[in-house]
């Protein structure tokens, strides 16, 4: 599809392109009728435009729904593909699609307000919100004894709220499967049994942790954790509490955990598909969740996530609509984690809840603006934000991982792509 200025039907604004006299709202964004008035390159962004198209002409993907915004405007949109294959319907910015662990920015950004409330801190124990955490444990070894038990000792430091939101809290996850502390994971996975939210995580709570809280950048479940304090903090369901405080003041009325929360039904729900082993795409059965997750969980659309990616490029406002100050956004925003904690990441850093680019060392390639935050999602989805020059990018596809998805992944060629169309002063 030819190069689009966002002339599509966005659901952004029903004034898109018309002069806003009253005092901007978060609902009231506008499109640009050339990105170049924003500081991007046109002719990059028509590169960027025509490679979804081919890839999606390709079957590397289902289709694609692409947003770039500066400021409060947007800047460019691309659309490509379809979302059913079946229905030929074409993929959309309007697309509602799974957005999987593009929810953890999101919870991450509601503990940052209850944060800047007052009503938490980053110090506090998770004991203190969760009681099953005041018993946790540490694994001496991810393998089994000779008795097939895993043996544990106590911690030697206090798991934190902080810890939670820097995957250091000692916490495992699904995509560890070599140690018998893995599989332990694995078979008492949050997806699997029965249960609300709190039941859930007292049930993790029994699981031995993999380090001592603070010593290792672990990927793990330390954001769904952090739902579960929102919801005690808060005396809301999680879902109840992003949807008052976050989703409804900037108007994401298409993202929500479940379909009574949302503006569409289960049948405008975009199709997941995988490849199988002769390229083609194939449906993937995936059900619904019937609780929130703060690691995972969201649908949501292109044209409603871009609206919480401009807010955390202008540093936690957007129009008429502060979810945090600019202080409490710069505490979100900085690296919380050493090279000692993480291993090498290749000019890339931990912030809380996303990874963050760091200023290049002598002779290092830039991985970025330094300060810009992302994170992506288990389907392919992709969103990062760059504090410094104002912009937000986001990239909703759907396809499930499988040994024959073509590479590379869809943040690969969005972000240099992007990166590329930057022409600004």
């Amino acid at each position: 599809m030819a190069f689009k200025q966002a002339m599509t039907a966005l659901a952004l604004a029903s004034t898109a392109m018309l002069a806003v006299t009253a005092p901007l709202q978060a609902q009231d964004i506008q499109t640009v009728e050339n990105p170049a008035a924003l500081g991007f390159d046109p002719h990059a962004l028509g590169l960027l435009d025509a490679r979804l198209d081919e890839l999606a002409a390709e079957g590397a993907r289902p289709g694609y729904a692409a947003i770039i915004a500066r400021g409060e405007r947007i800047a460019f949109v691309s659309e490509a593909g379809e979302a059913d294959l079946t229905n030929h319907t074409p993929f959309t910015v309007d697309t509602p699609v799974r957005i999987a662990s593009m929810t953890k920015p999101v919870t991450t950004m509601a503990i940052m307000m209850l944060v800047e409330r007052g009503e938490i801190s980053l110090d506090d124990p998770v004991s203190a919100y969760i009681p099953a955490f005041a018993d946790i444990r540490v694994a001496v070894s991810p393998m089994a004894n000779e008795a097939g038990e895993i043996e544990t000792r106590a911690p030697d430091s206090v798991m934190t709220i902080e810890h939670l939101l820097t995957h250091t809290a000692g916490l495992g996850y699904i995509f560890e499967t070599e140690s018998d502390l893995g599989q332990l994971y694995l078979e008492n996975t949050l997806y699997s049994g029965e249960g609300d939210l709190a039941a859930r995580i007292d049930r993790l709570a029994a699981l031995p942790l993999y380090n001592d809280p603070g010593d290792v950048w672990q990927y793990s479940y330390g954001l769904d954790v952090a739902g579960r304090v929102i919801e005690v903090v808060s005396g809301m369901p999680l879902n109840t509490f992003l949807e008052t405080e976050i989703f409804t003041p900037l108007g994401m009325s298409s993202t929500g955990f479940f379909f009574s929360d949302v503006d569409f039904d289960e049948t405008m729900l975009a199709p997941l598909y995988v490849h199988d082993e002769t390229g083609s795409m194939i449906d993937y059965e995936f059900g619904s969740p019937d609780w929130p997750s703060g690691g995972g969980g969201l649908v949501s659309t292109a044209s409603d996530y871009i609206r919480f990616a401009m807010l955390l490029a202008n540093g936690g406002a957007l129009g008429d609509v502060q979810l945090i100050t600019p202080e409490t956004f710069a505490i979100l925003a900085s690296p919380h984690v050493t090279a000692d904690q993480t291993g090498d990441w290749g000019g890339r850093s931990f912030a809380l809840g996303m990874d963050v680019v760091l200023p290049p060392a002598e002779g290092q390639q830039a991985a970025g603006v330094p300060g810009d935050l992302s994170w992506g999602g288990f389907f392919d989805t992709d969103f990062f934000v760059s504090p410094a020059t104002g912009t937000a990018a986001v990239i909703m596809t759907q396809i499930q991982p499988s040994q024959y998805r073509p590479e590379p992944r869809t943040l690969r060629i969005f972000r240099p792509m992007v990166y590329a169309s930057f022409a600004f002063d």
